[in-house]
């Protein structure tokens, strides 16, 4: 497919406007779903369990580095399908992509059954409900590391301008969750067991949108066949290798937060972190999945210097003004509605309602930033500043945790992000941008 580096391609377009599109409209279905979990969740649970299924939960979040950085490398190979210069076989990329996240998949569940037959989530995870926590968080992690290589159907349908479709598939398991609680209270089961909902709503609507991206893709049953002698000489992790040690200090810096409240301060603070994080949740939705419609934009435009420039500061200003807006709504409303989902067991500050504001400036500020820089040069430095990001926002939280609670590592969170990843974008992309050479060079790939 030829581009014209200066504006968007028609089916590029569509693929920006529907993705966010569906994303507005569908945004108070999933919320309405997400929101009514949450409250027959903490009333199933009480403010001092609630904090613990949370945490568990979130699983997801504080592992975005279980696929390896390769979710990366699919993505690109995906946007490559119709434009095969510039990969030998993006396909047999894909393929490998799959066997090697299933690899992965298995050595977690290994290892959460390793941690329960020692009895030692209690000590990992900073507190426990009781026995049961022994069962129920072995299984959330089993469902977790079915969702690794479940969630690459989501990166092929991005890669393949069906950013609308990833949209739906993303936000159905909202739908799946809900079911699942529902199911979980009608059974009676004990608090920690609602830990289940989200993971499993998360791997049931990945596992949906694997099946229609192989289908949409062109890929089907093709998936599973042998790679090639040739394309299993590339290295399937050039480049990504870089948004794997980014990966693990994303959740560094802005998911251990979760982690820091339940070792050092109270299952009071850790629940108003959980619930107002489920609400910032709503709203990074809808902006990130904007945001990742720009990937395989900027992929097909690689070779263009100072359009990709002269698009990344508009789409930039664009993302941290929309960002401010959210943040508005996200600090003016976000207690009250903690209060009403918790009938008022759980209190949100204002103070956290601002923090969590703040962050959401930050991230929207950088987003664009995310998606441009996917050459592997890139990807290096890009991991030099989420590394920046994470040293910062542990350390301060690690300091704050105790005497601020939630408002402390919420905040730490938010300065990592401006100083590691806003502040460099602002002053190097472009130039990291015209560095780059005039036609892209072949097989070079890809981080996110």
């Amino acid at each position: 497919m030829t581009v014209d580096p200066r504006r968007l391609a028609p089916v590029e377009q569509r693929a920006l406007v529907r993705g966010t599109l569906y994303r507005i409209l569908g945004t108070p279905v999933v919320a309405v779903f997400g929101l009514v979990n949450t409250a027959i969740i903490v009333r199933n649970t009480g403010e001092e369990v609630f904090g613990l299924v949370s945490l568990v939960a979130t699983t997801t979040l504080l592992f975005p580095f279980a696929d390896l950085g390769i979710g990366a490398t699919v993505l690109s190979a995906a946007a490559a399908l119709n434009v095969p210069q510039r990969d030998p076989d993006p396909v047999d990329v894909i393929r490998r992509a799959y066997r090697t996240v299933s690899a992965v998949a298995g050595g977690v569940i290994v290892g959460a059954l390793v941690v329960m037959a020692i009895d030692g989530w209690g000590p990992l995870v900073g507190m426990s409900t009781g026995p049961a926590d022994r069962w129920a968080i072995t299984v959330a992690v089993v469902l977790f590391a079915l969702t690794i290589p479940a969630g690459l159907g989501v990166r092929i349908l991005i890669g393949i301008d069906r950013n609308h479709i990833a949209t739906l598939v993303l936000m159905s398991a909202a739908a799946f969750s809900l079911l699942l609680t529902l199911a979980l209270t009608a059974l009676d089961v004990a608090g920690i067991w609602y830990a289940l909902s989200a993971l499993g709503g998360v791997l049931a609507g990945h596992i949906v949108g694997t099946v229609v991206a192989l289908r949409l893709s062109g890929l089907g049953r093709s998936i599973f066949e042998p790679v090639s002698a040739a394309s299993a000489r590339i290295r399937l992790l050039k480049g990504s290798l870089w948004m794997f040690v980014a990966g693990v200090g994303l959740p560094v810096g802005l998911q251990s937060g979760r982690l820091l409240l339940a070792h050092l301060s109270t299952p009071a603070e850790l629940s108003a972190y959980a619930l107002m994080a489920q609400m910032y949740g709503v709203g990074w939705s809808v902006l990130s999945t904007a945001g990742m419609a720009y990937w395989p934009v900027f992929v097909k435009r690689r070779g263009a210097i100072e359009a990709t420039v002269r698009m990344w500061w508009s789409v930039t200003a664009i993302f941290t003004a929309a960002a401010a807006l959210g943040a508005g709504v996200l600090t003016t409303l976000g207690p009250w509605v903690a209060s009403v989902l918790s009938d008022g067991r759980v209190d949100v500050a204002v103070a956290l309602a601002c923090s969590f504001g703040v962050l959401f400036v930050a991230q929207g500020c950088h987003l664009p930033s995310g998606v441009l820089l996917t050459r592997p040069t890139e990807a290096r430095w890009q991991a030099g500043c989420i590394v920046a990001m994470a040293v910062i926002g542990l350390g301060l939280g690690l300091v704050l945790a105790r005497p601020y609670g939630a408002v402390g590592v919420v905040t730490a969170g938010a300065v990592g992000v401006f100083v590691g990843q806003v502040v460099p974008d602002l002053l190097r992309v472009p130039t990291l941008v015209r560095r780059r050479p005039p036609v892209e060079e072949p097989g070079c790939q890809r981080p996110s």
